[in-house]
């Protein structure tokens, strides 16, 4: 019995992998872009600031501590762990949701989740409550 809140793969994606004639496509079509934005440097220069706006709002652990003035001594002292752990914490790529938001309180932020789905705007999704 298949349950209603399991998504369909209806695009059938998974047993479709990428043929090596369409990777070398897509490879093709990536180096005619670039050669694009060298030939027309008004495009260039937009391309370059559109990625800087995205790089600008994007950020590690580290970056959000340095960008607040804070320590990890400061921080490690807020979590109530060792400088270490906190130097340990800012490298990891997988975390506990509460280790991740309560690192964002220490640093005097909020944490907040939206997700996206193609057939809707974002919706805040409120872990921990019902």
């Amino acid at each position: 019995m298949k349950s209603s809140n399991t998504p369909e793969d209806t695009a059938k994606a998974a047993g479709s992998p990428i043929t090596d004639d369409e990777w070398e496509q897509s490879v093709s079509d990536h180096e005619r872009f670039k050669s694009l934005l060298e030939a027309k440097p008004q495009a260039k220069a937009r391309y370059d600031a559109l990625l800087a706006e995205i790089s600008g709002r994007q950020a590690t652990l580290r970056r959000l501590r340095l960008a607040r003035s804070l320590t990890q001594s400061t921080v490690a002292e807020f979590l109530e762990m060792d400088q270490s752990e906190v130097s340990r914490l800012e490298r990891r790529s997988d975390l506990l949701f509460s280790t991740l938001k309560r690192f964002v309180e220490a640093t005097g932020g909020e944490m907040h989740v939206f997700v996206t789905y193609p057939e809707g705007g974002p919706v805040e999704l409120l872990v921990g409550e019902d």
